[in-house]
């Protein structure tokens, strides 16, 4: 029965963060910042992907990265549980033990050859003595010494003879190193003189022989898992066969895989589709056999090399393997510099071998997961490869995250375009949902704010009261009031007669809408000044606020740098700078939303500013015209617009994000003709200013 490796887990207490069910409000959450920044929503989710993700309620969901230490770990365990130098048992010792009877009766035969008693060292010595000694006559005899001296010169010629062969062995058995490796390969071609030890020596050898045979070759596709495997004895005609169906590949030859399969299916360890299957099994295995040689001290792996040489050449399989070497190709050898070894359990070379190929298999895990940059990317990792080295919480994990942009397809978040994802009016609300919630949570003791109203408003709910008729009310009649009314000053009779100071009118709460034209800078240094992802989260809160709690308000953007033109919401995500056009043409931004607002008369109408620097171009002729240093054109015609929007009554409030002495001048001279503001910013907090500067006005506008 071999030895299999046993599938095994470690457990640990549980922390919380092995929760890894994917939410798609997380998600969007998490990579809302990413979204603003660039628009790229398979980008986004690449870097949620490897990078992971924080919950709700502040837990951290894991990202690839960590599944990546998570497999690199359990490998590192595996190889740390295991002395690999055990997988060749007690090798070392037998050899040494075997050595060491051999050199006693060396020793003792030369004793007895000193002492002139080589008849009674014959007769009574170890078994194995009286052979010795005819080998002794045979190799004196081999080596110029006839074996007739003997009897030529008497007793004495005998005892010189053996005295000399014994003398010879013992140096030739003092000259071989102690590494069992050297002891293998020449005590091969070692006649010995203790019979008991040269018997145990061939005993070692064909155990090694056979456990080499079984657990290495019989094993090259994991035949050994099937306990229909055939014995050792076919692998020399298995290999001759599989080497003839590559030469036939290479060929261009059709190859028979049917009767492939119904000869050596024992040896694939059950049936397969196809040679290069075949071959990428052969290669594992004999990967996970240089892996092992690689965690193998030196004496190890000398000694395990001589044992396999020597069963390679005893099995007669050498050129079918040379062959079969030339059909795999290049062996790469895997990386062991992680294994800190030795562990504490001994393990058999079959054993050996299945974890070295699940750690070989591990690190080819995590080789595939690491070259990932998508989700999608795990289409190209085999489902078996993921079963065997994942546990089936990390499976889950990456199954979640495979499926994702069909949920989100599905949720309404996402639709397939011409470059990939792209966000869906549902996803950018959820963005700027999330961007309000992190501006509100910014915001501390926002005051009601005062200030004149500047429109009254038009009618809104009925506030269950009335109140005389004046002339310019909405002629709301309160019936029943205005009949009472008559009764209370003619009494009672019919018909009632009715004046004009019995009216009364139907009260409602006065409602007032606000129309907003949000102008955005979309010029270079807005990107370079970090300022261009603040103005979008602004924006797209400002949109969410107003759709959500003031849904008779108007909001419209406007983007400007070389010149002005309207943006859609839904577009501000993946809106980028312009760096191929140069120029601040707040003059053509201001035209285009006094346009915009002029049928917005009913409303209290204002304008929006976002802007790092001062105007540097304006429209000449119907064309843009850019110069930095700004020119007075330039001001006269954007402080020109600034004229035309206050006499409309449009106000206009300007965030500013940087400073220049151009700036200053201009913005004097705005404030001095609008009457509007000039709110200095940073980045962090522009958010937070547009915010509260809405609300601010608006609430002035109400209470008015």
């Amino acid at each position: 029965m071999p030895h299999r490796f046993p599938t095994s887990w470690r457990y640990s207490k549980w922390d919380g963060s092995e929760e890894m069910a994917l939410d798609t409000d997380d998600l969007f959450d998490n990579i809302s910042e990413d979204l603003l920044r660039d628009g790229d929503l398979d980008q986004a989710l690449r870097r949620a992907f490897r990078w992971g993700m924080r919950g709700q309620d502040g837990s951290r969901q894991d990202g690839l990265r960590d599944l990546i230490d998570r497999l690199r770990q359990r490998r590192q365990d595996l190889l740390d549980r295991y002395d690999f130098d055990s997988v060749l048992g007690d090798l070392a010792e037998r050899l040494q033990d075997i050595v060491d009877r051999e050199h006693s009766t060396l020793d003792e035969r030369l004793g007895q050859a000193q002492q002139g008693d080589g008849q009674q060292g014959a007769e009574s010595g170890e078994s194995g003595g009286q052979a010795g000694a005819q080998k002794g006559q045979q190799a004196g005899s081999q080596q110029g010494q006839p074996s007739g001296a003997g009897g030529q010169q008497g007793g004495g010629g005998e005892q010189d003879a053996l005295r000399d062969f014994l003398e010879r062995k013992r140096q030739r058995l003092d000259a071989i190193p102690n590494d069992a490796g050297s002891r293998i390969q020449q005590l091969q071609n070692y006649d010995f003189v203790d019979r008991q030890a040269g018997e145990d020596f061939e005993k070692l050898m064909e155990e090694m022989r056979q456990q080499i045979t079984d657990s290495l070759f019989n094993n090259l596709m994991g035949a050994a898992q099937n306990t229909d495997a055939g014995p050792a004895g076919d692998l020399k005609d298995f290999l001759r066969d599989l080497n003839e169906a590559f030469a036939q590949e290479a060929a261009g030859q059709p190859v028979d895989m049917d009767a492939l399969n119904n000869k050596w299916s024992h040896m694939f360890g059950g049936r397969a589709d196809s040679l290069d299957e075949i071959r990428e099994r052969m290669r594992q295995r004999m990967m996970a056999a240089q892996a092992l040689m690689s965690l193998l001290s030196p004496e190890q792996r000398a000694e395990l090399q001589a044992a396999m040489e020597q069963a390679i050449r005893d099995s007669g399989i050498e050129q079918e393997l040379m062959e079969l070497q030339e059909h795999l190709g290049p062996i790469p050898t895997p990386d062991m510099n992680q294994a800190s070894g030795p562990g504490q359990e001994e393990l058999p070379l079959d054993m050996a071998m299945d974890v070295m190929e699940r750690a070989n298999e591990m690190q080819g895990v995590e080789e595939m997961l690491r070259a990932m940059v998508d989700p999608t990317d795990l289409d190209g990792i085999p489902d078996e490869m993921l079963r065997n080295v994942l546990s089936e919480q990390d499976r889950d994990w990456l199954d979640q995250w495979s499926e994702l942009r069909d949920r989100l397809i599905d949720e309404g978040y996402a639709r397939r375009g011409r470059k990939g994802l792209e966000l869906t009016p549902r996803a950018i609300r959820k963005i700027g949902e999330k961007a309000l919630q992190d501006i509100f949570s910014s915001l501390k003791d926002l005051g009601a704010g005062e200030h004149d109203i500047h429109q009254r408003g038009s009618a809104g709910e009925s506030a269950d009261t009335s109140a005389p008729w004046q002339f310019g009310d909405p002629f709301l009649l309160d019936l029943p009031r205005t009949v009472m009314n008559g009764l209370m000053r003619e009494g009672p009779g019919t018909p009632v007669g009715l004046v004009q100071d019995d009216f009364e009118v139907i009260e409602r709460e006065a409602h007032t809408s606000t129309a907003t034209a949000l102008l955005i800078d979309m010029s270079r240094s807005m990107y370079y000044s970090g300022a261009w992802d603040a103005a979008k989260r602004s924006a797209l809160a400002l949109d969410t606020l107003i759709r959500g709690k003031y849904p008779r308000d108007r909001l419209e953007l406007i983007g400007f740098s070389s010149v002005a033109h309207p943006l859609q919401m839904t577009d501000l995500p993946s809106l980028n700078w312009n760096e191929y056009t140069y120029g601040t043409n707040l003059q053509h931004a201001l035209e285009l939303a006094r346009q915009t607002l002029r049928s917005e008369r009913g409303s209290n109408r204002q304008i929006i500013v976002i802007t790092d620097g001062e105007p540097t171009a304006h429209i000449e002729e119907g064309r843009p015209f850019f110069n930095y240093p700004p020119t007075w054109q330039t001001f006269e015609a954007t402080l020109r617009e600034v004229v035309r929007c206050t006499r409309e009554g449009i106000t206009i409030n300007v965030f500013l994000l940087e400073h220049s002495p151009y700036m200053v001048r201009f913005v004097e001279d705005l404030m001095r003709i609008n009457k509007g503001r000039v709110i200095n910013a940073s980045p962090t907090r522009l958010g937070s200013y547009v915010l509260r500067d809405f609300l601010q006005q608006r609430t002035l506008y109400r209470n008015g």
